[in-house]
């Protein structure tokens, strides 16, 4: 056998190989459970059954490790509401939760404050009320925004909101 055709032998064993590995590629299952939850509750139809491969959906970005991770959820102003935000805390790589301009319209889930590697959470322009966890607030690696309709309606820790109640009925005892 000539060095030249050893060469060309060894070549398309790699690329079978490689091609193989590509195909096995999938990611992280608890990422697409989640996903799919996400996807049930905001309507929203998938046509891969991978969510990272062969590419990302448009609303998501993903690692490039062996086994990809969703890094982030973009879904701001997808005219989102009548749902409750269901619980996707088992993707446990996200870095950015974009939910702003939306109409989510209930208590802040507790769950947003579980995610170790989160850098940004935006959700402004919601209706969120009740209390940030302390976890959250005291979190200093994270970008929380809570700007626009949702001013007034949530509160930082516990002692602050029997604070804001406490003046909400000392205001209405001298308005009535």
């Amino acid at each position: 056998m000539n060095l030249v055709h050893f060469i060309s032998v060894l070549s398309i064993s790699s690329l079978i190989i490689l091609s193989a590995s590509a195909q096995t590629r999938k990611t992280k299952s608890t990422d697409v459970e989640a996903l799919r939850v996400l996807e049930a509750s905001f309507g929203i139809i998938s046509l891969s059954s991978d969510p990272c491969l062969p590419e990302p959906y448009s609303w998501i970005k993903c690692s490039s490790d062996d086994t990809p991770r969703i890094t982030t959820i973009d879904l701001h102003d997808e005219n989102i509401y009548g749902v409750t935000l269901p619980d996707f805390s088992s993707m446990d790589a996200l870095e950015i939760i974009d939910l702003s301009g939306n109409i989510f319209s209930q208590e802040f889930p507790d769950f947003l404050a579980k995610f170790p590697k989160l850098k940004v959470l935006n959700l402004a322009g919601n209706f969120f009320y009740g209390t940030i966890p302390t976890s959250l607030e005291n979190n200093k690696n994270v970008i929380v925004t809570l700007t626009g309709t949702q001013q007034g309606f949530l509160c930082y820790s516990d002692k602050e909101l029997r604070n804001r109640n406490r003046d909400r009925n000392f205001t209405r005892n001298i308005d009535s």
